[in-house]
């Protein structure tokens, strides 16, 4: 497999256990961060069951500190994360596109837009756990008021962290040869799809419930 997240000219010099160190490291932080997401989606998508239901299990995890621990955990994965990853990003980033233009690989594109929806994710999630924060405790008139009024902003995230989450674990899968393309690819489109619409009918029940509270 071609690898088309680093160049030749930056390998030269690497020590290989390092390396395999580093990778491991990308590998273990982006599947803790895709099992968040994902698990957070799912979270969330119990508004759609009610709005006790959603209140209930925000207290739970306040109650019992999971809040408390699992934000700064996960932010600190989430710099392992891009300390690791940054160092995979090209010298002279115009070659690269250059060079995925002309061979056109599909993997070669799905690295660029990686990189794309990573900066993306960075500046949008840093907004939101901002706002999380500031309008602590967590309850469903709050999290509707905020999402009504910036609906837009959550759908834009939403689709940016399901496509860096469902590429990157087909990076992963592919890189470390576990399972063939075909079905990985399969598997995680169906599990994209279904995260996707849990999000969509969740943001549209608090869409909802911001409205009927103004």
């Amino acid at each position: 497999m071609l690898d088309t997240g680093i160049s030749p000219q930056r390998s030269i010099g690497r020590n290989p256990r390092m390396d395999l160190y580093l990778d491991l490291a990308q590998l273990i932080s982006g599947f803790l961060l895709v099992g968040f997401l994902w698990t957070h989606m799912v979270f969330v998508a119990t508004i759609i069951i009610g709005v006790n239901t959603f209140n209930s299990l925000a207290q739970f995890l306040d109650d019992y500190y999971l809040s408390y621990v699992g934000i700064p955990f996960i932010g600190l994965v989430a710099l392992i994360h891009v300390i690791v990853v940054c160092r995979r990003i090209p010298n002279r980033y115009q070659d690269y596109w250059r060079h995925a233009r002309t061979i056109m690989h599909f993997d070669t594109w799905t690295w660029i837009f990686q990189v794309v929806t990573a900066l993306g994710i960075a500046f949008l999630a840093g907004i939101h756990v901002f706002l999380v924060i500031m309008g602590w405790p967590i309850e469903a008139d709050t999290s509707a008021a905020r999402m009504h009024a910036f609906w837009w902003f959550y759908l834009v995230l939403l689709i940016l962290g399901e496509y860096h989450a469902g590429f990157g674990i087909y990076r992963q899968f592919v890189k470390w040869g576990w399972i063939k393309r075909k079905t990985i690819g399969f598997a995680l489109k169906s599990i994209t799809v279904i995260i996707v619409a849990l999000g969509l009918a969740a943001l549209w029940v608090f869409v909802q419930l911001g409205g009927a509270l103004r």
